[in-house]
């Protein structure tokens, strides 16, 4: 059967690009990090603004939500990071780092611990209770904006301004290998359910496909017209979407990597500008995008 997409709602509020999203305080729920200084939280099964909301002096550019405590972290285009407390509505810790903006912010259960990569090219891990480094390494001049934890095999996967993707133990930062993914920026990567592949997305428009052992280039689609921003396996589903410049999504067979669908303005009164987020909600079988338009959209995946 192909899949089927309809869309459930147009989620309006900021008034700047939105440059990330990010699983919210419940299992419907969704935030959002804007141009605006603005970080917004979105529920969409009401399809509506939660009425939570938090103000910066800088742009915002990611996330992250931490059940363990109920923390939710916030990083900035001027390279801070801010801690609130969602029960009180409280910034209880203000981090300044002076590495560039803060791209991708992860936490890792296992040593209780945050990693977050930045815009000059370092990654860093913070302690979890005290937010003191644990460990930093620079991996690039370039903007690090994408990272992607591999736990069962002690890995984390990096993308690059240079067009490659780094391979650095998980426990020590050290670097196993750099791979050359694309001819321009490597701005996102996924690990494949399946345990064998790697797909990144690239500022040349190229979906790519790698062996996750020996970092062979599978297979390089010419998925868009312009940069990939995101790409993401859509949950149970055997679906992965991409993200792009070109102001589309496009939905592919995750088994094959064959084209399925293409969602646009044309089609399915879709963004308007750049789509620069996606994010999958297991609870909902949901598709939540967002861009350059200064919406959220939510898509029914079947």
């Amino acid at each position: 059967m192909r899949v089927q997409v309809t869309k459930s709602a147009e989620l309006k509020g900021h008034s700047g690009a939105i440059y990330s999203l990010s699983k919210g305080f419940s299992p419907t729920t969704v935030l959002s990090c804007s141009g605006d200084k603005m970080l917004a939280h979105w529920d969409v099964t009401e399809n509506k603004f939660t009425g939570f909301s938090v103000k910066l002096p800088s742009i915002i550019y990611s996330s992250l939500f931490i059940e363990l405590n109920n923390l939710l972290l916030i990083g900035t285009a001027s390279g801070s990071l801010h801690v609130v407390d969602v029960n009180t509505k409280q910034e209880i810790k203000f981090l300044q780092f002076n590495k560039g903006g803060i791209f991708k912010i992860i936490f890792l259960p296992s040593s209780k611990s945050i990693l977050f990569s930045t815009a000059n090219g370092y990654l860093i891990e913070l302690d979890l209770e005290l937010f003191l480094i644990k460990k930093e390494v620079k991996i690039s001049d370039l903007k690090i904006r994408c990272v992607a934890v591999d736990e069962e095999l002690n890995r984390i996967y990096l993308t690059d301004g240079s067009g490659e993707f780094h391979v650095l133990e998980l426990t020590t930062f050290k670097k196993t290998i750099s791979v050359q993914a694309h001819q321009q920026s490597c701005n996102c990567i996924a690990i494949h359910p399946n345990g064998k592949h790697l797909i990144t997305g690239g500022k040349d428009a190229h979906l790519n496909v790698f062996d996750k052992f020996s970092f062979e280039k599978l297979i390089s689609i010419p998925a868009h017209n312009f940069a990939i921003y995101s790409c993401l396996f859509l949950g149970n589903t055997n679906y992965i979407a991409t993200a792009s410049r070109d102001k589309t999504i496009k939905i592919w067979d995750a088994t094959t990597f064959e084209f399925l669908l293409r969602i646009n303005k044309e089609n399915y009164d879709a963004h308007s500008h750049s789509v620069n987020s996606l994010l999958w909600l297991d609870e909902t079988s949901q598709l939540i995008s967002a861009g350059d338009d200064q919406k959220l959209m939510v898509w029914n995946i079947n």
